[in-house]
């Protein structure tokens, strides 16, 4: 209660300040400044609270200062929870492990031929981790081309490297065609 009234004090000095300033100069005095969060004053009573200046929670939900766009337990609206592994992001739940919008984190965008495997963009054409699909790892001494698995010791299509085709007939060895070695 005490504080209460020390602020009180404090509001009426600054304000009586302002107004005899304004007066001087012929000009209006500026509003008094929202009251400070307490037991007595809560969001929901003076909704001021949550748009103070520098304020990052502009909404108010159960008398808390809250964001909508980033708050798991208010997204997009008072009371909408994520479900677990999903994160608010500008007021949708999504699931930042996969999702090309917000992967790994809120607005982190892959790349036109990128896909979110695991929370990082990655091509599917070309990553040894993620051939073809999200997870699907390449063995020893194999290799991801066009999103297939290959062995370039061996294989005609991707013989060395990827798109190094064989004439036809000729054989890829150790990973050249014609099986020269």
């Amino acid at each position: 209660m005490e504080s209460l009234i020390i602020f009180s004090v404090l509001l009426l000095t600054i304000t009586s300040s302002f107004v005899a300033l304004s007066a001087a100069s012929g000009r209006s005095p500026p509003p008094p400044p929202p009251p400070v969060a307490s037991a007595n004053h809560t969001c929901d009573k003076y909704p001021a609270i949550c748009t103070g200046v520098g304020s990052v929670n502009p909404s108010c939900c159960k008398k808390t200062c809250v964001n909508l766009n980033t708050d798991n337990l208010n997204c997009g609206k008072c009371g909408k929870q994520c479900a677990s592994g999903k994160q608010c992001c500008k007021g949708k739940c999504v699931n930042i492990q996969k999702n090309r919008s917000n992967c790994g984190a809120c607005g982190y965008t892959c790349l036109n031929t990128d896909h979110c495997c695991s929370g990082t963009c990655v091509n599917l054409k070309t990553n040894i981790l993620n051939c073809g699909v999200c997870g699907n790892k390449c063995g020893l001494n194999l290799n991801c081309c066009d999103g297939e698995i290959v062995d370039f010791l061996t294989n005609v299509k991707h013989c060395g490297w990827c798109q190094n085709k064989c004439k036809k007939g000729d054989p890829c060895s150790d990973g050249m065609c014609g099986g020269y070695a």
